[in-house]
């Protein structure tokens, strides 16, 4: 004896992010020239001081932590060689506890499902405030007062158009609505009775959310490709700061940059992201930027970066501002995803609605790491500060499913388009549904939860949905 080769090995461990209470298989090969094993020997760096003398053993640790496992392996003749490998084992995931707390509505017939990944706001008082929309004809902004276990009708404010977009509150608590109709392409409502205090004439607008700046300032678009349609600010007295017309449709909610100084809109007649100084209306880049494929209804959103993301039917798109051009970082073959957004859950991850049904990509390159399927449509989804992601189907439920694409709970809301959820700082989910010939709004209280904390948590960034990068 004595001539043995000495024993070379490596190991490995499944899964790779162990939480307590999950079996871990461990496994040891031999590397390339190593001599024979004759003796496998394990320590787990447990407090108990775990071994075991198996090839591919199995081990489950009791408690969260970092620990070194070890390897030690021998061959006849006593030569041995040894591994160290940290391990580290995750808290188990806190179970989600979600619950319908109350259901509310104003009893008003729609005929239609509010477009534009219509999604709740809220005051600063806790006022919530939504949309019933009824296509072709009038529509109406509703004001509820969250009583805790019911809600209260606190005023409803019909207007002179079909709305078809999702609201926003100004810097000043008061409420900004597009419609359809040409004589009141814009309306300011006052949050506290609903009282209309100025409307705005243009040609249109649809699926278009204003984005309020901290001077109070809105900026969104108009839905006809011909004569006055494009781009609009206005000031919070209801001055038309400055328009870009006779260029194409603009079905998008535009977002502003950190610093209040670029408004991005996605001109959705030519599929492409324009770069606008809010100050004056001049643009930025003199090209635009994009796929160049036509898209409806898409939620711009933002990156901490400055990365701007949008969708279209084919693609989700990330877009770079460098100053005086733009430039396509990145786009992903996503088909369906026109009428969502991207939002972004706490470790990066983006996540939007599509055709095959939800689906997370990674933000450096959009590759897709995963779809959960489903059917979804005009549902931006929100994620919440533990990485879960709520998003609504189009036959009646509020899904939410883990950052692994896990399903962790459906809850029925109605027989039809569920919109997109709003997370509260408490972790409450407000979300609008069809339910028969009626919009209703639900309030789903959510066990240790909020919005995640990331640069776009939700539509329109926050609760007030506001659409300002941070």
């Amino acid at each position: 004896m004595g001539d043995l080769l000495p024993p070379d090995v490596d190991f490995n461990f499944t899964p790779a992010a162990p939480i307590v209470g999950q079996e871990i298989l461990f496994y040891a090969d031999r590397k390339e020239g190593s001599g024979e094993v004759a003796e496998w020997s394990w320590s787990f760096g447990d407090a108990e001081g775990s071994t075991s003398k198996k090839r591919n053993p199995y081990f489950t640790f009791a408690s969260a932590g970092t620990y070194q496992v070890t390897l030690v392996v021998r061959n006849a003749d006593g030569a041995q060689h040894e591994v160290t490998k940290t391990v580290e084992v995750a808290p188990p995931p806190k179970e989600f506890l979600a619950n319908i707390v109350w259901e509310f509505t104003n009893n008003a017939a729609v005929t239609h499902i509010n477009e534009g990944s219509s999604a709740p706001v809220i005051g600063d008082d806790g006022t919530i405030y939504y949309l019933e929309s009824r296509f072709g004809s009038v529509g109406n902004v509703v004001a509820v007062t969250d009583q805790g276990e019911n809600a209260q009708l606190r005023w409803a404010t019909e207007l002179a158009g079909y709305i078809a977009n999702a609201p926003s509150i100004g810097t000043d608590g008061s409420i900004y609505v597009n419609t359809w109709a040409n004589d009141n392409m814009v309306y300011k409502l006052n949050g506290a009775d609903g009282a209309i205090m100025w409307s705005g004439a243009g040609r249109g607008a649809s699926n278009t959310t204003p984005a309020v700046d901290a001077e109070g300032n809105i900026y969104h678009g108009s839905r006809f490709t011909t004569g006055d349609g494009g781009a609009y600010s206005w000031s919070p007295s209801g001055e038309k700061r400055w328009e870009i017309i006779g260029v194409g449709s603009f079905y998008s909610a535009p977002v502003l940059s950190k610093d209040g100084n670029t408004v991005y809109f996605l001109n959705t007649s030519e599929g492409k992201v324009w770069a606008i100084n809010t100050a004056d209306g001049t643009s930025k880049w003199t090209e635009s930027v994009g796929m160049g494929s036509g898209t409806h209804g898409s939620s711009l959103s933002m990156d901490s970066d400055g990365t701007i993301y949008y969708t279209t039917n084919a693609h989700v798109v990330a877009i770079a501002d460098n100053g005086e051009t733009g430039a396509v970082k990145w786009s992903a073959d996503v088909k369906g995803a026109a009428q969502s957004g991207v939002v972004i859950g706490p470790t990066g991850e983006l996540y939007t609605g599509a055709g095959a049904g939800l689906v997370s990509l990674n933000p450096q390159n959009g590759a897709v790491n995963w779809t959960y399927p489903m059917s979804t449509n005009e549902s931006v989804p929100a994620v919440d500060v533990e990485g879960r992601v709520y998003i609504g189907s189009s036959d009646g439920k509020l899904v939410v499913v883990n950052a692994l694409g896990q399903l962790l709970k459906e809850i029925e809301l109605g027989d039809g388009v569920v919109n997109s959820p709003t997370i509260t700082e408490d972790g409450t989910v407000f979300i609008e549904a069809t339910s028969g010939a009626n919009i209703k709004l639900f309030k789903i209280a959510v066990n240790e939860s909020g919005p995640a904390d990331s640069p776009w948590p939700m539509k329109g960034q926050d609760v007030k949905s506001t659409g300002r990068g941070r």
